[in-house]
């Protein structure tokens, strides 16, 4: 439970912090609240920049070592069970690992988000009280693409969720291949943490079933992600033993002739 709330309070906390110098800003700095959206503040820029980066470093690893916990308690390795926490989330490579494939993950989010704020500012600027015929068309047309890039947005942040668990499972990959994989991976399968948010979500509301209802929602999608993996591996080895597989002792009766079929010995 406790290496399941961590990831969770190292980002609420300064989630929470940075609101707070906002707040902070507001009160003190005869500040605009409608500037804080427009970031043209240095200060707020910095307080922005140092609060990012922090959460960056601190939730990265916890959630690294966390998929390396889980992963060991629902795997047929014993022997992970066993390992510190402490020890995962001080060795060298958890941090190089998971803030790499942090990084990687919000760059190409970002940029698939970028279609949706293009499309979502293009429908707000044809927007007014009097729109000609042409101009209701665009604006339509634009809100819908809006809606579209919103959810191959989505989509895509759910298929990151599995990179943890993939890097763990795979320490060889790179954080790079690690998120191109688990595009792929997760094709077909996003639907089960949905199912999987949708049971623990009415939990996870209330202060008091969290902590739990977290930790059986992480673990559960820990152990989906164990199976996934091993119905990919028997798969692909399926399809390699049918390549390689050949039919031993058995004669081929060529087609167009017939052939007669003698008795058994116990009925000649």
């Amino acid at each position: 439970m406790m290496i399941c709330i961590l990831p969770l309070g190292a980002e609420l906390f300064f989630r929470f912090a940075e609101a707070a110098v906002y707040s902070m800003l507001l009160y003190f700095g005869n500040i605009e609240p409608i500037r804080l959206f427009g970031g043209s503040n240095p200060v707020q820029l910095g307080v922005t920049a140092a609060s990012t980066l922090l959460r960056l470093l601190t939730t990265a690893p916890l959630m690294y070592a966390a998929a390396y916990r889980l992963y060991g308690m629902t795997s047929e390795l014993p022997q992970k069970r066993c390992e510190a926490f402490s020890r995962i989330l001080l060795r060298k490579c958890t941090f190089k690992r998971s803030i790499s494939a942090a990084l990687w993950t919000k760059a190409v989010g970002l940029l698939a988000l970028a279609p949706a704020v293009f499309f979502g500012t293009a429908a707000y600027g044809l927007t007014g009280e009097k729109l000609s015929p042409r101009e209701a068309f665009l604006a339509a047309n634009a809100l819908f693409l809006t809606g579209v890039s919103v959810m191959l947005w989505l989509s895509l942040k759910l298929s990151f969720a599995a990179v943890p668990y993939i890097l763990v499972r795979f320490p060889k990959m790179t954080a790079f291949r690690a998120m191109i994989f688990s595009v792929g991976f997760m094709r077909g399968r996003k639907s089960v943490l949905l199912r999987l948010w949708a049971v623990y979500l009415p939990q996870m509301l209330t202060i008091a079933g969290l902590p739990y209802a977290l930790t059986k929602l992480m673990t559960a999608f820990s152990l989906s992600i164990d199976i996934f993996i091993k119905e990919d591996e028997y798969l692909e080895a399926d399809r390699a033993y049918g390549r390689r597989r050949k039919s031993h002792n058995s004669g081929k009766i060529p087609f167009g002739k017939k052939r007669r079929i003698k008795a058994a010995a116990d009925k000649a």
